[in-house]
């Protein structure tokens, strides 16, 4: 007996009026086969052309249900066939030899199709019956049901089934979203968007969006994108944690700005300023512009943009001349009446443009456009592109840019003559005054080559006569041998200290070395090394290095004491900076580069005198470091006359071994 009438029964008489079955996929069919089939299977078929003349599709039916597939709940159609097999007589063994002894199977096809609005696809239904089931008939009739997925573009259409087998066909009404939501579909599409809301910071007046706290919790993670106006092109924004804030600057805010949202849930629409009023005037821009028309006709066209559509009305008019800034509208000319329907481009998605013409109008110009956009107060414009410039600025114009020309053709001329009065009043005399007899100690390194030691032999040259009261020790060998290097050296500190002078350091790449090892050594408390090694290394005597090294104990003592730079500066020629980092106890010194910073130089000599505040003291400073530099170059100083050249001698010791090593190749440039 078949069990069809009874699965007839079961059919609900009207699908949308009760809860939909739920069935739980655990492939893309699902399939149960009635009793008697032995073997039964379901896979994807082409057209619908398969004919066999011992299978017979009695009846069919199919409904919608619900389908679970990988925790995501969606629409399925169930399909419900009756079949019946005849040709008994012609059974076809299980292996297809057809020998004895082997129990006799029948193998069946059944083309199930499926018509969509859009396209259509079938099924293939294969089951294996034995003969034996066939009861001393020659008919054997079975029912199958299986399940397919509906995609959800076909939603709120409908579908035939039918079968190449039979007659019968089976329309179904699928559900619109909305229909199988209210039924109880746990589906993405049937999930609400998450509510946001809006508020405002009182301190930019920036518009800020957020989602709702209860629904923080049902969605984390969403998409949002933005668009103006609802036809408008939709960009996607940087706002993907419900947790998060989404700020909107004053400035984009516009009536028509809406935003989507979508994620596990029906994608939603979102218009917050939808109520607000029009957008404002600086949001709105006007332009007019001569044109041809296609006849080669006059005409003027407009164009109004704004971030939203409008309805506005733009007509023309003439400005009054002088003080009469009215614009009267042209009555010959008809207004323009722009709706939001119009032919409205979106550009660069920020802006909505409108653009239009008058036809048979000149350019004059008076002639102006205003606009009046509905809900806004006032007017825009007038706007008037072919207004001329005023003439009775040109008069001015022309007057301050002689007088601009004669002043600097003054300036040119009366140059020569200011510069040569300057120097009259800068005597001589005033240079010395601007050293005031400052005492300054000037030890050498002590690797010094015959370049070296010439370069500092011209600094003490130069810093005597410009009024420096200067020690070297290259000058002092006789003093040193005398007193000895330490004495020496703190006599002439003493000297420094009661005249507010500077004891000036010069450095060399090997004079950083050795005041590196030399801190080490003291840091470890190891016997100090021979002297003669350094000797070798350089070619400046021992007193010299121990007048050096007694000036690193001072420096490092001051240093402990947290006073360093009070009585050393270090200096380095241009072009011989040393390649290493200073040591430690050096970096608190302040450190010159000569002849390029010779006038910071000269100042913090006379610093510690005291500064000189007259313009003559200024001047002299100014001079002095001139006179350095040109003294460091090789070049001859020049005198406060204008046209007096004279070179300053060189007062070196010609005792000095520092003097009489080996040429260095390498030239002052």
């Amino acid at each position: 007996m078949s069990v069809w009438p009874l699965l007839l029964v079961s059919v609900p008489l009207c699908i949308f009026t009760q809860a939909l079955e739920r069935i739980e996929l655990r492939e893309d069919h699902v399939l149960t086969c009635g009793q008697g089939i032995i073997h039964c299977g379901v896979k994807a078929g082409g057209p619908c052309i398969l004919e066999d003349e011992h299978v017979l599709v009695s009846s069919l039916d199919a409904y919608v249900v619900q389908c679970q597939k990988q925790q995501a709940w969606s629409l399925c159609l169930k399909v419900l066939v009756n079949v019946t097999v005849t040709g008994a007589d012609q059974p076809v063994t299980s292996d297809g030899s057809g020998e004895e002894g082997t129990e006799d199977m029948h193998h069946v096809d059944v083309s199930v199709c499926y018509t969509y609005s859009s396209h259509s696809h079938s099924s293939v239904l294969r089951f294996t019956v034995r003969s034996t089931a066939f009861d001393d008939s020659t008919a054997l009739q079975v029912w199958m049901s299986f399940v397919v997925n509906i995609s959800k573009k076909e939603l709120g259409s409908f579908v035939l089934v039918h079968s190449s087998f039979s007659n019968s066909t089976k329309r179904v009404v699928l559900p619109s979203e909305e229909e199988a939501c209210s039924k109880g579909l746990d589906a993405i599409f049937c999930k609400a968007a998450p509510t946001l809301l809006r508020k405002t910071d009182m301190v930019s007046g920036a518009v800020i969006l957020y989602v709702t706290s209860a629904d923080q919790e049902r969605f984390r993670e969403f998409r949002v994108c933005q668009k103006l106006d609802r036809k408008g092109h939709c960009d996607n924004v940087e706002w993907k944690n419900a947790s998060h804030e989404f700020k909107i600057p004053l400035g984009s805010v516009a009536p028509c700005l809406c935003f989507e949202i979508w994620g596990q849930f029906l994608r939603g629409e979102y218009c917050p300023f939808l109520n607000e009023p029009a957008v404002s005037g600086s949001s709105v821009s006007v332009s007019l512009a001569e044109n041809k028309t296609r006849l080669q006709q006059p005409a003027l066209v407009w164009s109004l943009s704004a971030p939203c559509r409008l309805e506005a009305q733009l007509w023309l008019c003439r400005k009054g001349s002088g003080l009469d800034s009215s614009c009267q509208a042209v009555s010959s000319i008809s207004p323009v009446l722009t709706r939001l329907n119009d032919s409205w481009k979106q550009t660069d998605h920020t802006h909505w443009k409108l653009e239009g013409e008058f036809l048979q109008v000149d350019r004059h110009p008076s002639l102006c456009l205003q606009v009046n956009v509905a809900g806004m107060d006032g007017y825009l414009g007038p706007v008037c592109p072919f207004e001329v410039s005023r003439a009775r600025w040109s008069v001015p114009l022309v007057l301050c840019a002689l007088l601009v020309g004669l002043s600097v053709l003054a300036a040119y001329a009366v140059q020569g003559t200011l510069k040569s009065c300057v120097f009259r009043w800068l005597k001589v005399d005033d240079v010395t005054p601007a050293a005031g007899g400052v005492e300054v100690l000037l030890v050498c390194p002590p690797d010094a080559d015959r370049a070296v030691a010439d370069l500092v032999c011209r600094l003490c040259s130069s810093l005597s006569a410009v009024g420096f009261s200067v020690s070297l020790d290259l000058w002092s060998r006789s003093e040193i041998s005398a007193l000895g290097p330490v004495p020496w050296l703190h006599s002439c500190l003493d000297r420094v200290q009661r005249r507010g002078g500077k004891a000036v350091l010069v450095l060399t790449q090997a004079a950083c070395e050795r005041a590196e090892e030399w801190g080490c050594r003291v840091a470890q408390q190891r016997p100090e090394e021979e002297r003669q090694t350094w000797v070798d290394r350089g070619v400046q005597s021992p007193t010299c290095s121990e007048v050096f090294d007694a000036s690193l104990s001072c420096i490092l003592a001051d240093y402990l004491l947290g006073r360093a730079g009070q009585r050393f500066m270090l200096v380095h020629f241009d072009g011989q900076s040393p390649a290493t980092a200073l040591p430690e106890f050096f970096r608190e010194l302040l450190l010159f580069s000569l002849p390029s910073q010779s006038l910071d130089f000269i100042m913090e000599l006379r610093r510690g005198a005291g500064e000189g505040h007259r313009v003559s003291e200024r001047w002299g400073r100014a001079l002095a470091s001139r006179a350095v530099s040109r003294s460091l170059r090789g070049l001859p100083q020049v005198s406060v006359e204008p046209g007096a050249d004279e070179t300053v001698p060189l007062h070196t010791d010609q005792t000095s071994p520092a003097l009489h090593t080996k040429t260095s190749s390498e030239g002052w440039v």
